[in-house]
């Protein structure tokens, strides 16, 4: 008898029959069992290859992911630079305004201060200028009395007849208005 299969000489013997189909059942049992084995096999080897494969994928990915977060990373330390260079920029150009601003009140003050300079310079000038005015116009009446007394103390003197002193007061009272009269001159 084969080992799978019938014999060839089936045997009489109601018991050898009966343990040739047992022994023919397990074979076939067996033989289930192998192949469902294998196939379990053959599938646990495709589900560790694809499991390879997805750690090597997951692996991929993560390495990716890696290199976008160092991206990442190397951007936000640019932004973060930027924006503290930014922000050291504004304070400075801030403390740049305030300095100008300090400066121009400073100019403004010195500014005001030679406007006061130049009003009262300006006021002493033209007080100075009347008095000098002033000044001038009695010593050009004081001048011109004298002058006018010489001329007729002269005149009468060649002609011969008029006295000199009635002559003077008249002269001298003269010369006395012209003084006043620039004495009193409006001031401008």
């Amino acid at each position: 008898m084969g080992l799978f299969g019938k014999s060839d000489s089936s045997s009489d013997n109601p018991e050898i029959r009966q343990v040739e189909k047992i022994i023919a059942k397990e074979a076939r049992e067996d033989q289930k069992n192998l192949d469902h084995t294998i196939k379990d096999l053959s599938g646990a080897e495709k589900a560790h290859n694809k499991s390879i494969k997805a750690v090597d994928k997951a692996s991929h990915q993560l390495d990716k992911a890696v290199e976008k977060e160092h991206k990442a990373a190397k951007a936000l330390n640019r932004a973060a630079h930027s924006h503290d260079s930014a922000v050291s920029n504004e304070q400075s150009a801030e403390k740049t305004v305030e300095i100008k601003k300090q400066h121009e009140a400073r100019l403004e003050k010195d500014l005001e201060q030679k406007r006061r300079q130049l009003d009262e310079l300006q006021q002493r000038k033209a007080h100075n200028d009347q008095v000098r005015e002033t000044k001038l116009s009695q010593i050009h009446a004081q001048a011109a009395a004298a002058a006018d007394a010489r001329r007729s103390s002269f005149d009468r003197a060649s002609v011969g007849g008029a006295p000199a002193s009635g002559a003077a007061p008249g002269a001298a009272a003269g010369a006395a208005n012209a003084s006043a009269g620039a004495a009193g001159a409006p001031s401008v």
